[in-house]
């Protein structure tokens, strides 16, 4: 709970000194003049498009999970999602969103091997289509950012590599078992040797029982192709609603110099840059690289500054906000069934009042 409430104060305490730096960096009549020509239209549309965003994550989720258990009700994956994004949004690589949702279908009563295992097929998808559609929109735009943005493919490459090299290591668990146990094996008796892993066969143990989760997920995989087609056109779809987002936001200031698919294609790779900086919320990165790939979009500082502040408070913390309202009311319905459970265990354990039964005969009574 103290570590949730840390990551959390780390999160808002990014976004103030990122607004902080912004004003005092910027003359006060840029950014009022900004501020001004500000349009209410588009910031709703660029609410909306979080919307769609959230809508395409649960049914993705939703999908995957009906695969495996037929009585999964719609409800409980809206829980599910946007309970995950609240973990994942307040934690370093979103690292706390998996976690988070296998706990969360574990006390539903499913299975946490065959929970993870979904989970995992999701996370998969979702990497497939942000490569997929990065490289398309990559190579639609690559001439315009390779001459407006300095040193763009060397901080895109990066990026790049790691969402590769993360897609590619849990294709490789998946698809070459025997090797990856080598690997592990090896791995685990060198920690052993230089006294790094202190129980290595437990470890050891453990690591095979990941090794056979990550294959059976991808043997059902391999079952469920028109699932996961569709699960990966629902990715596809959220994350061109989030991408959109900062199109709205550029049209909220009336400007229409530049098109929907450059802004998309700019967007896609803030994405892919902040997906490795290893702060909750990608928190300072995100905004800068933002400022980055962006700033030649808007004729006047004042604007590109006030574009990202409004982009991080409706991209991010708009979901924080509402994933913690969920996250909360799942913290209340599960502890209103915990009393609930305690109160019916102490009824059921409270000793029966005992009965006094009259005496009926006269046997004792004096005439």
């Amino acid at each position: 709970m103290k570590s949730r409430k840390l990551e959390l104060f780390i999160c808002i305490s990014c976004g103030i000194a990122v607004i902080g730096f912004i004003f005092f960096t910027t003359k006060p009549s840029e950014l009022a003049k900004a501020l001004s020509e500000l349009s209410v239209l588009p910031l709703l549309a660029a609410v909306l498009c979080m919307v769609f965003y959230w809508l395409g994550e649960i049914l993705t989720v939703h999908i995957l999970l009906k695969k495996h258990f037929r009585d999964q009700k719609f409800g409980d994956s809206v829980c599910l999602t946007m309970g995950g994004l609240y973990f994942g949004a307040i934690t370093p690589f979103s690292s706390g969103c998996q976690p988070f949702q296998v706990y969360y279908l574990s006390k539903k009563g499913r299975d946490v091997g065959t929970a993870a295992s979904v989970l995992l097929a999701k996370f998969i998808v979702y990497q497939c289509a942000l490569v997929v559609l990065s490289t398309t929109l990559l190579i639609l735009r690559r001439k315009f950012f390779h001459a407006a943005v300095p040193g763009f493919y060397r901080l895109v490459l990066v990026g790049y590599a790691i969402n590769l090299a993360i897609l590619a290591f849990l294709i490789f668990l998946g698809v070459f078992r025997g090797i990856a146990d080598n690997i592990c094996r090896f791995f685990i008796k060198l920690g052993a040797k230089l006294r790094i892993v202190k129980k290595p066969e437990d470890t050891l143990n453990k690591a095979e029982d990941a090794l056979e989760m990550f294959h059976k997920t991808f043997r059902d995989m391999r079952k469920n192709v028109p699932a996961l087609l569709l699960a990966f056109a629902c990715s596809v779809m959220e994350l061109g609603a989030f991408f959109s987002v900062s199109y709205c936001v550029y049209r909220a200031f009336g400007l229409t110099g530049t098109d929907l698919i450059t802004i998309v294609a700019a967007q896609s790779f803030v994405l892919v840059i902040a997906s490795f900086i290893p702060i909750p919320g990608a928190g300072v990165g995100a905004e800068e690289s933002y400022y980055f790939l962006l700033r030649n979009f808007y004729p006047e500082e004042g604007q590109i500054k006030v574009a990202i502040i409004i982009w991080r408070l409706i991209s991010y913390y708009l979901t924080l906000l509402t994933g913690m309202f969920f996250a909360m009311h799942i913290r209340r319905v599960k502890d209103a069934a915990a009393k609930k459970a305690l109160s019916e265990t102490a009824g059921a354990e409270a000793p029966e009042a005992p009965q006094i039964e009259e005496d009926n005969d006269n046997e004792n009574r004096v005439v």
